[in-house]
């Protein structure tokens, strides 16, 4: 044994370990301080839920005629409201804690070993207990079943450390510090290095069954502190220099008075005490004085300690205590274990209570008279005369188990609900790493059961089974036990959850009795305020839902971004134009990235048909889209597709192929397929639709209208007739004016007019029936303008040709006239009238160079190629303006010039890349058809028209030169189901001439082999 006076030296020779532990343990402190404020949020984080309300918008319109029939889209209304992620564990945390306990179990060896035998043993004790109650060996670092691990650890330490009690009590205090902090850490990368478990699940093993013992060191730094506030506040009292400047017995008596009989009122009222509006009575805060009085007053307090125990041991051992027991409560605070941080509230009001009261009366009986007399009493309190400090000790720690025991030693059962808390997180992460051992997370539950027996409805245990049942889909488990937790003890995460689980439109009631609940206890909580006006803009209650709106954005930690993403959804849904158009403005320079209210914003320029102020940021690809980026993408990318802009297409399929972005896809794609439509590539556009549109139900009859649309805006309304009757079978409910057009220009009126009187009445549909009533060809003078234009631009092809432009030229000049002789120029053209068409191209059309040129330079640039004017073309080609579609018209001129200027390879080129890109275009094909055959190369020329055919099966022009290209070729046997079809198609004289063509490319191909 040694005496107080020969362990001096560890803190006046050597103070770097007691500094390094003193840091330490202000490390443990801070963190401790830390969790307890941020834990709630990293176990259970806040996250928003968002809702995507469909909303039907109108994208692009294909214009037929006068008639503009809608592209239509659902544009996405995204509102936002709250849930409640985790239980999250928390390995950093627990890797943190065995760290902790790592130090202190050093220092606490090093500290221990020399003191006398009784002390030696009874810390050894604690050691052996410690090292049992983590079972290592459960790890599996060596023979499963066997505790190699155990008897390895008491060897490693309790050994040294009996052998420098017994033998080299002499060694100096780094020495021995040094040789056990190299063992533990030596022990400690055995056990996480030699184990087959990941390093968090070590951790979370060594601290879940650390609980028991973290809860022992917590309870006995509670004990050791547990008076020192009041030797605080008499050392407030008595500590001036003079008599004068001491306040005495009386104001000692209330200060303590005051404090003993706030913590009687807190035990009193079911350990709750309101100090402040807001502000609850913290045990844990009355703690971090205690702790600094008893480090402070140590030195007085050294003539307590008993004769085998140092000044300079305790000192350690208080450091050591202090680092347990707040990384003890710092790892509760970490994981929300609310038994266990109970149970230390209450063990801590409870000692505070009692050792203080003891202490106060330990005061007064042996120190009273000083106290009138105004001494330094603080001095010598540790000195007392008539009732021992002992004696003290012994009536504080009976009248707190008296406590206890009166309460059936309940703290007892919150301490082993915390460790099974902590057990079931072990189990639950061992599921997660298993997740097809279904026996772990029974295991799980099993904890987390047990745990709710002995505290019952504890919410650690309630929402660790809430997540099982959440894994496994047990939607009405998962409620049942979140309404038996808030009947315990109200949470706001815990009401948010339970709300976000009442989430269809047939639980409003139910959902908004929780919220209100909820709000009841917590009136101020930002996010229940949020979700609870957003609950009421489901309703016609306007004025709650400005009521709890604006209680959410006064609240402390409001999400002002959310906020005005669900205000703005609510002025839009409202219709309030000018309202919503003002919140943009105002939330713009606050929340400039918030996707929510970007994608709102964009669906209301959509709406309004403006365009969006500010510009959107392009998607990361390597980042997994969720419901608020998503729209925001969606809206962008139809803004850019009817801008023409291309700058989302690569973006878009690297978007696609991301597996996280599956419940994306069909939306990705239809963005894709009108990017590469209105980005002037048609027939890409078709080729992305494809799978969207092979299958059956109303689904897939949407995309197979956008198909017909499309291919009508191509100008191709055959196919796009058989596209539309398609959808209208897979859902009757789509719009039937679209056929109604497409079957009128493709030549049936009469099947037009039956569709037509299916569908509801529309301006667009009024005009449609006017146009195609079967005695307007002989009143076509008398019928309106507007029905004239019409006529012709549907049924134009019934007038002689000769009538052909005179009847558009007696539409008066304007846009009607235009309309009408775009319609009527290029059946003048099939009919050979190039010089009609000439002189009326001279006096309608515009210039060359005009924004709206673009159809007219289509026509001249097919009458100078018929007439072989190549001067003329080359001109258009370089000065005219081309426009959409019109485009590859321009590349079928330049192909033809190449073929005049006898440049073969580069006509060879063009005409590749316009039979890929633009099959729709029937001319070029044609031509270029022509051009491989007059190079005898048949099977070239049979493929260009054999994929004209597969995109527009309807086309005449299309079908007699393939059925003739199959001649060379010797495919006429592929030919006869076109041949048929234009028997169909074609008058019966015009089909006549045409087989009399047909039979003699057959008669000079069998001459040739002859």
């Amino acid at each position: 044994m040694i005496s107080p006076a020969s362990s001096a030296p560890i803190t006046r020779r050597w103070p770097w370990p007691l500094l390094l532990l003193a840091l330490c343990a202000a490390l443990a402190v801070g963190l401790a301080g830390w969790h307890y404020f941020t834990a709630e949020n990293a176990v259970l984080p806040l996250q928003p839920v968002t809702q995507l309300t469909p909303v039907p918008t109108t994208v692009a319109e294909v214009a037929v005629g006068l008639a503009r029939l809608p592209v239509q889209a659902n544009g996405y209304l995204v509102t936002q409201t709250y849930d409640v992620a985790g239980p999250f564990l928390r390995p950093g945390a627990a890797l943190g804690l065995v760290a902790l306990l790592g130090v202190a179990l050093a220092y606490f060896l090093a500290a221990v070993s020399p003191l006398s035998r009784l002390y030696f043993v009874a810390s050894m004790a604690l050691v052996i207990f410690l090292l049992m109650s983590l079972n290592a060996d459960l790890l599996d670092v060596f023979e499963t079943g066997r505790q190699y691990v155990l008897v390895l650890s008491l060897v490693l330490l309790v050994g040294p450390a009996y052998y420098f009690h017994a033998f080299r009590p002499e060694t100096p205090f780094t020495t021995r510090l040094g040789t056990f902090a190299a063992l533990v850490a030596g022990l400690g990368l055995l056990v996480f290095l030699q184990n087959p478990n990941p390093a968090d699940y070590t951790a979370l093993h060594l601290s879940a069954y650390f609980t028991q013992a973290g809860a022992v060191a917590f309870a006995l730094l509670v004990l050791w502190v547990a008076f020192e506030n009041v030797h605080g506040l008499l050392w407030v009292n008595t500590q001036a220099a003079t008599p004068a400047g001491r306040y005495g017995l009386w104001a000692f008596l209330l200060a303590g008075g005051l404090y003993l009989t706030v913590l009687l009122l807190y035990y009193l009222n079911q350990n709750q005490l309101l100090v402040l509006p807001g502000i609850q009575l913290d045990p844990y805060l009355l703690l971090l004085p205690a702790v600094a009085v008893a480090w402070l007053g140590q030195s007085r307090r050294a003539a307590t300690l008993p004769a085998g125990v140092p000044p300079g041991a305790a000192a350690i051992l208080l450091l050591v205590l202090v680092l347990l027991a707040t990384g003890t409560l710092g790892y509760a605070l970490a994981t929300a274990n609310d038994p266990l941080l109970q149970a230390g509230r209450d063990f801590t009001a409870l000692a505070l209570l009692g050792v203080g009261g003891a202490f106060l009366l330990y005061v007064l009986l042996n120190f009273g008279p000083l106290l009138r007399q105004k001494k330094a009493v603080y001095r010598v309190v540790f000195q007392p005369q008539r009732f021992p400090f002992y004696a003290m000790y012994a009536l504080g720690i009976v009248a707190v188990v008296g406590v206890t025991m009166r309460n059936n030693f309940f703290v007892l059962d919150q301490v082993q609900a915390g460790a099974y808390n902590n057990l079931g997180d072990l189990a639950r992460l061992e599921s997660e790493l298993t997740p097809e051992d279904m026996s772990r997370a029974l295991l799980a539950e099993r904890y987390y059961a047990e745990s709710d027996v002995l505290d019952q409805h504890n919410h650690k245990a309630s929402l660790g089974r809430a997540a099982l049942y959440r894994f496994r889909l047990q939607r009405q488990n998962e409620i049942n036990i979140l309404r038996r937790a808030l009947a315990r003890r109200p949470s706001p995460r815990i009401s948010l959850r339970l709300a976000a689980l009442h989430n269809e439109q047939q639980d409003f009631f139910d959902r908004l009795a929780i919220l209100q609940e909820g709000l009841r206890a917590h009136p101020t909580n930002a996010a229940l305020n949020a979700d609870l006006a957003q609950l009421y803009s489901r309703s016609a209650l306007a004025d709650s839902v400005m009521h709890y709106r604006a209680r959410a954005a006064a609240a402390t930690g409001s999400d002002d971004a959310m906020l005005a993403a669900n205000e703005l959804a609510y002025r839009i849904r409202q219709q309030n134009w000018a309202g919503a158009t003002a919140l943009v403005e105002g939330a713009r320079s606050t929340t400039p990235d918030n996707a929510a209210l970007q994608a709102n914003t964009l669906l209301l320029a959509r709406l309004t048909g403006k365009s969006a102020a500010a510009p959107t940021p392009l998607p990361d690809t390597t980042q997994a889209l969720n419901d608020a980026r998503f729209a925001r993408l969606y809206h962008d990318a139809l803004g850019r597709a009817t801008r023409h802009d291309t700058t989302l297409l690569p973006l878009l399929p690297a978007l696609a192929a991301n597996p996280a972005n599956a419940p994306f896809l069909d939306q990705l794609t239809l963005l894709r397929a009108f990017t590469h439509h209105y980005g002037g590539q048609p027939v890409a556009a078709q080729q992305a639709l494809l799978p969207l549109a092979s299958g059956s139900g109303t689904g897939a009859a949407y995309y197979q209208q956008l198909q017909g649309l499309w291919l009508l805006d191509q100008g191709l309304p055959a196919p796009a007739a058989s596209r539309f009757q398609e959808a209208r079978e897979n859902s009757p409910t789509l719009p039937a004016l679209p056929l109604a057009y497409a079957l009128a220009l493709s030549g049936q009126p009469d099947s037009a007019r039956q569709v037509a009187g299916r569908a509801p009445q529309s301006a667009e549909l009024r005009l449609l029936l006017a146009a195609l009533q079967p005695e307007l060809r002989e009143t076509y003078s008398l019928a309106s303008d507007s029905i004239k234009t019409q006529y012709l631009v549907l049924r134009g092809d019934e007038l002689p040709a000769s009538a052909l432009l005179p009847a558009a030229a007696s539409v008066p000049t304007g846009p009607l006239q235009a309309t009408a002789l775009l319609a009527q120029l290029p059946r003048a053209l099939e009919a050979g009238q190039l010089e009609a068409i000439r002189t009326t191209l001279a006096q309608a059309a515009p210039a060359v160079g005009a924004a709206g040129a673009s159809p007219w330079n289509v026509l001249r640039g097919e009458l100078y190629v018929r007439g072989q004017q190549w001067p003329q073309l080359r001109e258009l080609v370089q000065q005219g303006t081309f426009s959409g579609f019109d485009t590859y018209q321009r590349l079928y001129f330049r192909a033809a010039l190449a073929e005049a200027g006898k440049q073969p390879a580069e006509a060879g080129r063009l005409y590749a890349q316009l039979v890929q890109q633009a099959p729709f275009a029937e001319n070029g094909l044609v031509a270029a058809a022509a051009f491989h055959a007059r190079r005898q190369e048949f099977p070239a020329a049979y493929d260009v028209l054999l994929r004209g055919v597969e995109y527009n099966p309807e086309s005449v022009a299309l079908l007699k030169a393939y059925v003739l290209a199959a001649v060379p070729v010797g495919l006429m046997e592929y030919a006869q189901g076109p041949l048929y079809r234009l028997g169909t198609l074609l008058s019966a004289a015009d089909y006549g001439t045409f087989r009399k063509e047909y039979d003699a490319a057959l008669a000079a191909r069998k001459a040739s082999w002859n």
